[in-house]
This record gives structure tokens, C-alpha cells and sequence, in this order.
């Protein structure tokens, strides 16, 4: 009875040595594949998040709205996250403590000597992008938006082992198990520098591109009041670029002339009465202002509703954003949104 006590004792821990042979390589891969699908994703958020960055821009203020999407980009993901940033150059991307920190079988990094790694890159805007071929449409884009079209971005980043050895147990199997070792072989960002096809694994280039049009007014410190009585100012000049560039405006102007010539010698109309036609009449509040004072012609003034917000008839717009709820669709201030 011993006896055989003993030989399930032997026999189980051979079965266990046996065991470590497979089972041990295979948690310390699970470790550095755990690593490499979460800089995967590090890097897909930096590609995803910064062509979004450039809907937000004032494009009104022309070539500089693009000057730090780029740079900024790369101060917020040089240390491999998009929390706990400083945007500081020396602290969050010379210095390496990020790597001691976040990682534990694999280093991730920008860097590389061959061009296999690199922060994330945005190519020149595309403009020809959303032209339509249509006359007044092409104008008032070139006027207003001609920074708009395809804005796209790319990343890629190179990971190296700091745990898994290159081989396990030669005896068993010439297979290696990992790629080079750079565990105690010099400064992180060096390490991924030097890292080749044969001593590092690079991650695949991540793409991502978005459409945007720059026809909005973003320009929250410019004023977008207009009146009437008034022919300038932003909103006017986007309507009447609209109005005068419409086809069919040519037309209306040769009848309209010829009808005032009429009106004139038949002494209809006293010189200078009447609104001109060929100019059009603009009215827009200044912002978060529900209406808007219009003088007439008699002297006088008169308040007039201005958006559909508050129209004096039940503020239908009003009630419907209400009857949804706070926070619908993660807006707290609906107008703001």
C-alpha cells in the first residue's frame, strides 16, 4: 500500500514538471498579449481622437486654427494615455517613469529609429473633398470655409519585452519564446529606437479621417447681431453672397430695375422710398437673446421674436426640449449643444 502511495506521489509530480513546461510559457504569453491589445488600443484612441479635435477649431480665424491640434495631440499621448496629462514636454514625454508605471511585460513606444513608430501625424487638410461643382456653393465655401475637407490622422507604435525570455527550456524545444529581452540593456526610449523586426514587435499603423465643413459662425467672441437697416457684418455678407450668387438673381435684378425706372417717372414713389431689392434684409439677435428690436418707418420700434426657440405661439421648440428631459443626450443647456 505504501508502495504504491508512492508511485502516485512520483508519478503526479511528474506530471506536474511536465506541466510547467506548457503551462508557464503560456501565462507569461497571456501577460504580454494582455499588454499589446491594450497599447492597441492606446493607440487607436489617440488616431480616433484627434481628427475630432479639428471640428472644434475656430476656423474663423483661417490657417491658425490647425497650428496646435497636431502638437497638442502628441502632449496629450506621448505618455501612452489621455489622463493625468500636463501637457509639459519635459515631464510627460523626455522622461520615461510613464513606462515604469503602466507597464509590465512590454514597453510601449513612439519611437523608433527606423520609421516603424511614430507619434500621431496629420496629413495635409484634403480640400478638394465636399466640392460639389456647384457655382455658388464652390464660392461660398471658398469664401467662408476654405479650410474644410478631409482632415486624416495615422499613429503606430512598437512594444518590446521586458519579462518573457527568448527561450524556455532548450532541452525540450529550439523554439524561441520571445524576442529579444531588453530587460537591463539600457534607457527605455534608446531600447525602442533600436528596435528591429528581429528584436521588437511593432504594432500596425492605425488610420482614421473625418469630413468637415467650415461654414458655421464658431467665432463665440465675434458678434452675429444684425438688423435690417444694416448691410454688413458676417451674417449678412454669408446671406448675400446666397442671394446675390442665385441664378436666378440676375434675372430678378434686370426685372426689378425696370420696374423702379417705372415707378420713378410715373412719380409713384418719392426718390429714395423703399427698400432696395437687390440688397437683402438680414435680421438675427445677438446670441442667447430670444428677440430682437426692429425700427420702422414710422420712428418707432418694435420687439420681434427672432428664433424658434420663443415664438409668442406657444414655444413649441421650448416645450418639446423640456418634455425630454435633463441631460438628454448628455446635454445639460440645450442651446448650448
Amino acid at each position: 500500500m505504501r508502495w504504491t502511495l508512492r508511485q502516485q506521489r512520483g508519478a503526479a509530480s511528474v506530471e506536474a514538471a511536465i506541466s510547467m513546461i506548457i503551462i508557464i510559457p503560456i501565462f507569461m504569453y497571456a501577460l504580454f498579449l494582455d499588454d499589446l491589445l491594450r497599447y492597441a488600443a492606446d493607440v487607436t484612441e489617440a488616431v480616433t481622437s484627434t481628427p475630432w479635435d479639428f471640428t472644434g477649431q475656430d476656423y474663423m480665424k483661417g490657417e491658425e486654427k490647425s497650428s496646435g491640434v497636431q502638437g497638442m495631440a502628441r502632449l496629450m499621448f506621448c505618455d501612452h494615455e489621455s489622463s493625468g496629462d500636463s501637457y509639459n514636454q519635459g515631464q510627460d514625454c523626455d522622461a520615461t517613469d510613464h513606462h515604469d508605471e503602466r507597464a509590465f511585460v512590454g514597453h510601449v513606444c513612439w519611437l523608433n529609429d527606423e520609421g516603424k513608430a511614430e507619434q500621431v501625424t496629420c496629413k495635409q487638410v484634403d480640400t478638394s473633398v465636399g466640392n460639389l461643382g456647384v457655382g455658388v456653393y464652390d464660392q461660398y465655401r471658398q469664401q467662408f470655409g476654405p479650410q474644410g475637407g478631409l482632415y486624416s490622422c495615422y499613429a503606430k507604435a512598437v512594444v518590446e519585452n521586458y519579462l518573457l525570455p527568448k527561450s524556455f527550456l532548450q532541452e525540450f524545444s529550439n523554439v524561441d519564446l520571445s524576442k529579444e529581452n531588453w530587460k537591463g540593456k539600457g534607457d527605455i526610449h534608446g531600447n525602442a529606437k533600436a528596435g528591429t523586426d528581429d528584436t521588437a514587435y511593432f504594432l500596425a499603423q492605425q488610420d482614421f479621417a473625418i469630413v468637415t465643413d467650415t461654414l458655421a459662425l464658431n467665432d463665440k467672441t465675434a458678434s452675429v447681431k444684425v438688423s435690417p437697416d444694416q448691410k454688413s457684418g458676417e451674417m449678412y455678407d454669408r446671406v448675400a453672397k446666397v442671394y446675390t450668387g442665385n441664378q436666378g438673381f440676375r434675372l430678378a435684378q434686370v426685372e426689378y430695375q425696370t420696374f423702379r425706372r417705372q415707378l420713378d417717372a410715373a412719380n409713384i414713389l418719392l426718390p429714395g422710398v423703399g427698400d432696395d431689392a437687390l440688397t437683402p434684409n438680414v435680421a438675427l439677435p445677438e446670441a442667447g437673446e430670444y428677440t430682437q428690436k426692429i425700427e420702422n418707418d414710422q420712428g418707432g420700434s418694435n420687439d420681434f421674436f427672432a428664433t424658434p426657440w420663443r415664438d409668442g405661439a406657444g414655444d413649441r421648440h421650448q416645450k418639446t426640449a423640456n418634455a425630454r428631459g435633463n441631460y438628454y443626450m448628455g446635454c445639460q443647456n440645450p442651446e448650448s449643444c
